[in-house]
């Protein structure tokens, strides 16, 4: 029997044999399980080129459409190009690997090929932080960082199969950024430059573990951001525009209840916000226009209102116009509305300016020769025109040439003011009065339909009291003076009314008129067109008819 010592020895020696053995075939097994997990990690890295290589180049082609206006053209153009060539390369190598047998694809070196491209697309990248970075465009700096970190992102992604691969691409990307942030010194600057080393680690340890898993993270948060940052983006504009905006706007409910409202719509209504506030559009004791337009707000989605707003208990109105729009939910229910309205004080004090001054003699305050046609004319189209009856006068001052002559353009200017007046006392309700020029005057009245004999006598004794009022004296520089008029007048009936006939033969009257003498009044007759026509052919005379 063998000592025990030996059987000790002996014992030790098959043990260790056995575990040699166990250990070699565990380190085979673990080396082949290995060069497996590498030739399928590697394959997965070329499988997954495709898309992310080309995603790659559009990236920097928006990226270099977006720096354009801010870098040198020649910089962008050789950058393109060099990320291009890279990634044409790549392309090419990853052409050629899917083409061999699978157990070539197992040799080490297209890791390091693959590895090798990664790397230098990553450094061409990350010479954009340098190349591209720009101080005093803020906008394009954002720009740059956000291409950056969804390279990245999209890189660990993709490459996280070989996480030393994944690092290899990112730090090149990211680290020239980072420092250009922390070279700047500013505290938003500093701050976001420790927000990417922040990012970096986060990458470096947890890309061998949980690369999906960060992806996934990373384009949710990204995507949330984004979304975060246009919501408020929009919301700060929306808020800009309902504070500065020139326009009043309003809120209201579904039940047409005023929410909300920006400082011009109470400063164009004149009230508190506490009065608007909580306002019912809709109530029976609201304005009825504008509860119509905030139902079809509700119901059609606009609606529309112009017109003299008055609040309950407002002393005066307000000249407005609304715009009406329905708010729809996520669900497609209305559930309030916008009001965009306008103050129309001064427009319409602006249109009435232009209106007087377009159609009102300046001097006198009379209607001119463009209104008083466009009104006769009006008068001769309408049907209900077809009752009535009325006479045109024509009339100039006698003398008052001589007048504005001796004593002054002021005493002439103050003799048509006067004339005007009195023309106005002469008026019935739907009569006009206008000065064409000068100082002629023209004046409408009108009668229901009578019979001839009747207008006529309306007519004369019309004219007759027209003639009274103009005659007697007027008071000129502290004197009075005797200034008559001379005066034509036509009769007419609408059914057979020539807006143009009706002036000349009133022109006509009025020039027999001052051809007998001062302080005539005639009405035309129509030997008086022809008695004009004989004076027309006879040498040196120019009548005045036709003004």
């Amino acid at each position: 029997m063998p000592p025990p010592a030996t059987i000790s020895g002996a014992a030790f020696a098959t043990e260790a044999a056995t575990a040699s053995g166990l250990r070699s075939d565990y380190q085979l097994e673990h080396h082949l399980t290995q060069l497996r997990l590498r030739g399928e990690k590697v394959r997965l890295l070329y499988d997954n080129l495709w898309q992310p290589v080309l995603s790659s180049v559009v990236a920097g082609g928006l990226l270099v459409a977006a720096m354009w206006p801010v870098v040198d053209a020649s910089v962008l153009i050789g950058w393109f190009i060099a990320l291009t060539a890279i990634s044409g390369l790549r392309l090419l190598l990853a052409q050629r690997f899917m083409r061999l047998p699978a157990a070539h694809q197992q040799h080490r070196r297209w890791l390091g090929w693959f590895a090798v491209g990664a790397i230098t697309s990553g450094c061409v990248w990350g010479a954009t932080g340098v190349l591209l970075f720009s101080n005093d465009h803020p906008e394009q700096i954002a720009a740059l960082s956000i291409v950056l970190a969804g390279i990245s992102a999209g890189g660990v992604t993709t490459l996280s199969s070989v996480w030393w691969v994944s690092i290899g691409f990112v730090i090149p990307i990211l680290l020239p950024l980072k420092l250009q942030f922390l070279l700047q010194g500013s505290p938003l600057s500093v701050l976001i430059g420790l927000m990417l080393v922040l990012f970096l680690g986060l990458i470096v340890t947890t890309s061998r573990r949980f690369s999906r898993t960060i992806h996934d993270n990373i384009a949710l948060r990204v995507s949330m951001a984004s979304r975060e940052a246009q919501l408020r983006e929009s919301e700060n504009r929306y808020r800009s525009i309902f504070q500065h905006s020139p326009l009043g706007v309003l809120h209201f409910d579904e039940q047409g209840t005023i929410t909300d409202c920006n400082n011009k719509l109470l400063a164009i209504l004149g009230v508190g916000r506490a009065q608007l506030i909580g306002y019912r559009m809709l109530a029976r004791s609201a304005d009825h226009d504008v509860a119509q337009a905030v139902n079809d707000a509700l119901e059609k989605g606009t609606g529309y209102y112009e017109g003299t707003y008055r609040l309950p208990r407002a002393t005066e109105g307000i000249p407005l116009r609304a715009f009406f729009n329905g708010v729809l939910s996520a669900s497609n229910q209305m559930i309030g509305g916008v009001a965009i309205i306008e103050d129309f004080t001064e427009r319409k004090r602006n249109e009435a300016i232009i209106y007087r001054q377009a159609y009102y003699d300046a001097l006198t305050d009379l209607p001119n020769r463009r209104l008083f046609i466009e009104r006769l004319e009006s008068l001769c189209n309408e049907r209900r025109s077809e009752q009535r009856c009325g006479l045109v006068m024509f009339l100039d001052m006698d003398r008052f040439k001589l007048i504005n002559d001796t004593m002054g353009h002021a005493a002439g200017d103050d003799l048509l003011v006067q004339v005007a007046r009195r023309l106005e006392l002469c008026l019935n309700e739907e009569d006009m009065a206008a000065r064409l020029s000068g100082d002629e005057f023209v004046l409408l009245a009108l009668f229901e339909e009578v019979s001839l004999e009747q207008l006529d006598e309306q007519a004369e004794r019309y004219m007759r009291n027209v003639q009274q009022v103009l005659s007697e004296q007027y008071r000129l520089e502290s004197r009075w003076l005797t200034v008559t008029p001379s005066m034509g007048y036509t009769c007419f009936n609408a059914t057979e009314c020539d807006h143009g006939d009706v002036l000349k033969q009133a022109d006509i009257a009025m020039y027999q008129a001052k051809t007998e003498g001062r302080a005539r009044l005639r009405r035309y007759q129509p030997w008086m067109s022809e008695e004009l026509n004989k004076r027309v052919t006879e040498p040196g005379i120019t009548p005045s008819v036709g003004r």
